[in-house]
C-alpha cells in the first residue's frame, strides 16, 4: 500500500482521470497506484458508479407529476396572506385604490403635522417655564 499522502492525491484527481483530462507520465503513475492500492482502485469503482448514473440522469427528461399545472394555477389564483392584509397605502404604490390611498395618506400627513406642531409648542412651553423659573 502506498502511502496516505499519495493515496489522498490520487482520490482527489480521480474525476479527472476518469474524464480523460489526465494523460503522459501522470495517467501512468495514477493506473499503477490504482492497480495496487484497494482503498484508491474502490473509490475509483464508485467513482464510475456515480459518473454512469450521472449519466443516465443527463440523458432522460424528468416527466412532472400528474396535476402539477393545476396546482400550480391554483395555488397562483389564491390570495397569500399579504394580499389579504389590510393596508391602506398599497393602493398608492400600486395604483389599486388611488382614492382610499390620497384619503389615507392626507388623514396621516395631517395627523403628522398636528403632532409635529403639538411637541413644537410643548417644547416652547417647558423652555418658557424653565427659563420662568430661573429667573426667579
Amino acid at each position: 500500500m502506498s502511502e496516505p499522502r499519495f493515496c489522498r492525491e490520487v482520490q482527489s484527481a480521480l474525476p479527472t482521470l476518469l474524464g480523460g483530462e489526465v494523460h503522459g507520465w501522470a495517467e501512468r503513475t495514477m493506473r499503477a497506484h490504482l492497480r495496487r492500492c484497494p482503498e484508491c482502485s474502490a473509490e475509483q469503482a464508485r467513482q464510475e458508479q456515480l459518473g454512469e448514473a450521472l449519466g443516465v440522469l443527463r440523458s432522460t427528461r424528468p416527466v412532472p407529476p400528474e396535476g402539477l399545472l393545476d396546482e400550480l394555477l391554483e395555488h397562483v389564483a389564491t390570495p397569500g396572506m399579504r394580499a389579504r392584509a389590510a393596508v391602506p397605502a398599497r393602493g398608492a404604490l400600486s395604483g389599486a385604490r388611488p382614492g382610499l390611498s390620497v384619503a389615507f395618506l392626507t388623514v396621516g400627513a395631517i395627523a403628522s403635522t398636528g403632532a409635529g406642531w403639538a411637541a413644537v409648542k410643548g417644547t416652547q412651553w417647558a423652555v418658557g417655564r424653565v427659563r420662568h423659573r430661573s429667573e426667579r
